[in-house]
């Protein structure tokens, strides 16, 4: 689980700084814009499902200290989808051309704080997935 989620991440990475790329344009570039946004939902929402089914597992297995985090991703990762799931549907193509900085600015605080979503797992969860081989196995 720690290898794909690690290339989950990075995937959400790239595709994070694509946008930043293409949002300094003065123009959307629709040319390459849609392919970008198509790839980052696809790694997000991959990310989303593969921690929704072990957020419990993780959880239980995490050390005291670290269980509010934990609990605390796991709400956080509902919200965020719902949060996502309005962003995209708001900013549709036709949208995104109409209102151009507004999207700009809409998706630079969504890039925001997916960054700091893949920060927070990754120092909350990385370390648990790697904490010993033998719960491997309990990871699928």
């Amino acid at each position: 689980m720690l290898n794909e989620l690690q290339r989950l991440h990075a995937l959400i990475l790239v595709s994070l700084e694509q946008l930043d790329e293409l949002t300094v344009h003065a123009r959307p570039p629709m040319d390459r814009l849609p392919a970008v946004r198509l790839a980052l939902t696809r790694a997000s929402r991959a990310r989303t499902l593969l921690l929704k089914h072990k957020y419990d597992q993780l959880i239980l297995l995490a050390p005291a200290q670290q269980k509010a985090g934990i609990e605390a991703l796991k709400v956080e990762g509902a919200a965020n989808l719902a949060i996502s799931t309005q962003h995209i549907g708001a900013w549709t193509l036709r949208e995104i051309a109409a209102r151009w900085p507004d999207y700009c600015a809409a998706s630079g605080a969504m890039r925001s704080a997916m960054r700091k979503t893949v920060q927070k797992e990754a120092a909350l969860i990385y370390p648990l997935l790697s904490i010993s081989p033998g719960r491997s196995a309990a990871w699928g």
